[in-house]
This record gives C-alpha cells, structure tokens and sequence, in this order.
C-alpha cells in the first residue's frame, strides 16, 4: 500500500498572517532607518524645567524646586511618596476590610 506525498500547502489565512508578520517587521526596522537618515540640522539638547515664578509657597513650589534641582533627588522623592502611598492604602484597606468582616489571613485546607 502505498501512501500519496501531499504538498504542504498554506491556507489563505496562513500565508494573509505571514506576509503581515513579514510587512510588520519591515517597517519596525526601515522606518526608524529612514528618520535617521533625513538628515537635517542636529537635536539640539532639551531642558524640562518647571516654571515657578508665579507659584505660591507651599508643597507645589517645594516639588517643582526639587525637580528643577536634582533629577536624582525628584526621582528618590517620587519613590519615597509613592511607596508611602501605597503602605497607607494597603494599611487602610485592610483596616476597613477587617471592619467589614471580611478576613483575608491565611485558609486552613482540612483535606
């Protein structure tokens, strides 16, 4: 008994997918290839700086002034704040959790 040789052959969707896939990355690679090379006059370096010439004194003039000043010391604030943020949310949502009744701790498995 002999067995026929089918040629593989890709469905219509299959080989729709294959070319998108092939089209895609073409233009992931080509087209940043192409800006670069547009030429034209350099970048010039950019500076973000927050404007606080007519900012009240507080805690907004105390932020921008820091982030105006060191990058670095922004960034430790900014995680400092937010990992602050998240004790009190985490804290308090458990508080109001346990006054609701709902007990989150650990579940006895009885197998």
């Amino acid at each position: 008994m002999r067995r026929k040789m089918r040629r593989w052959r890709l469905s219509s969707a299959s080989f729709y997918m294959r070319w998108i896939v092939l089209l895609s990355l073409v233009l992931v690679v080509f087209l940043p290839l192409l800006a670069a090379a547009g030429g034209g006059k350099p970048a010039t370096k950019v500076y973000n700086v927050a404007d606080t010439r007519s900012m009240q004194p507080g805690l907004a003039k105390w932020i921008a002034g820091v982030y105006n000043g060191s990058p670095w010391m922004y960034g430790l604030t900014v995680v400092l704040v937010m990992s602050g943020m998240g004790l009190v949310l985490g804290f308090g949502m458990d508080r109001l959790l346990k006054l609701l009744g709902i007990n989150l701790g650990k579940l006895a498995h009885h197998e």
